[in-house]
């Protein structure tokens, strides 16, 4: 009697151990599983901001693309408070409003640079942390990085970051 409580114990144990190595191994997939389903969202999202900051960057910062209605219609592209502040950061008159401050996304030049070909493009976009991306470029020649926040789909503030010459030397 005492040898089969001792067999059921041990196949019991056995049981157990089995079904805790099996849990073990699924929580282990579905966990990986998980991650790459986290990981696919934040590259589509990434993807999707990329696109969007480079729209904007085509049809209103740099001007290269602003046929159409696309630039009558900012609400497309700008949350209310990233289109009030760039109303704020506006400084000239402004007869026909609203006015939109769009070259607050990029440096202060005023001239292209010297010996420069003139083109102003972006390099990257990097995304960071809560919405934030890091968008380098060329203004003109001379090189420049703005931070924007992408909220909902739309740019939600902005800030400029660095850029490669003083006011004075333009």
């Amino acid at each position: 009697m005492r040898i089969l409580k001792l067999i059921s114990c041990a196949i019991l144990l056995a049981g157990l151990a089995s079904c805790g190595a099996s849990t073990a191994k699924d929580t282990d997939a579905d966990t990986i599983e998980r991650q790459e389903a986290v990981t696919e969202t934040a590259t589509t999202e990434n993807t999707a901001n990329t696109d969007l900051i480079t729209s904007v960057y085509d049809k209103f910062v740099f001007a290269i693309d602003s046929d159409g209605d696309e630039i009558n219609n900012p609400e497309k592209y700008f949350t209310p408070g990233a289109l009030k502040k760039l109303q704020d950061d506006y400084k000239f008159d402004c007869d026909d409003g609203p006015c939109y401050a769009y070259n607050a996304l990029r440096t202060e030049a005023l001239d292209s640079r010297p010996g420069s070909d003139e083109t102003s493009c972006i390099y990257s976009i990097a995304p960071e942390e809560d919405g934030w991306y890091t968008v380098s470029y060329s203004d003109m020649g001379w090189s420049g990085k703005t931070r924007i926040r992408i909220a909902d789909g739309k740019i939600d503030d902005y800030e400029r970051t660095e850029q490669q010459f003083t006011p004075e030397e333009n």
